[in-house]
């Protein structure tokens, strides 16, 4: 009988390998999770318990999460999840963290630029368009085309949402300027490729 149960797992385990991309360690705790809440071992966990399952596992921990938890549950027929479809929702989850993350990480870097270039950091006060292009001219070593990057951009102070918006319009290039600028704010060093001279421009813009 343990047998027959051993090879019944090791099925299973091969068919959510099959089916999500998922390492061991992975399916081994969704296979552990799902076991506690299904101790009768029918394979089927009540649609009530899958939060519980979620939230051991570390994905409900933001009212975003557990927005994008119950818009995902509803998706599923009946009143209980079987094992590929509690895998199923935890890589929807999972994907959906790392979008949230992604996110955060790319408003923090034009934040950082933002402040650097003489806005506030809770968004508020604005930059001056000629600073930008200043810099870009005469600090970095992009080539940019700023009559394409600025394209028909009228006003001579950007709030943060302006900002944004104009690197978003102008390209990779252009977005690297952000990129590279939160790094060197971050790590207070100054840059070898891209930035010529970091230290004695950030005194003059303090």
């Amino acid at each position: 009988m343990k047998r027959k149960t051993l090879l019944l797992e090791a099925d299973i385990i091969q068919q959510i390998k099959s089916a999500f991309n998922l390492n061991q360690i992975e399916i081994t705790e969704l296979m552990t999770q799902a076991k506690r809440y299904d101790p009768k071992g029918t394979g089927y966990v009540s649609k009530n318990e899958v939060d519980d399952i979620m939230r051991d596992l570390k994905l409900l921990n933001n009212e975003k999460m557990i927005a994008k938890f119950k818009e995902e549950i509803k998706t599923y027929d009946g009143k209980v999840l079987e094992l590929k479809q509690i895998c199923d929702l935890y890589c929807k989850l999972k994907n959906y963290q790392q979008q949230l993350e992604d996110e955060e990480t790319i408003t923090q870097e034009y934040i950082d630029a933002f402040v650097a270039l003489g806005g506030q950091p809770d968004r508020s006060g604005y930059v001056q368009k000629q600073t930008i292009i200043d810099i870009i001219q005469k600090e970095f070593e992009l080539k940019i085309d700023l009559e394409s990057f600025l394209g028909d951009f009228q006003l001579t102070q950007l709030e943060f949402e302006d900002f944004c918006q104009l690197f978003e319009n102008a390209g990779e290039d252009a977005k690297s300027f952000i990129t590279s600028f939160s790094q060197a704010k971050r790590n207070n060093t100054d840059f070898t490729v891209r930035f010529k001279d970091f230290e004695k421009w950030e005194k003059t813009t303090m």
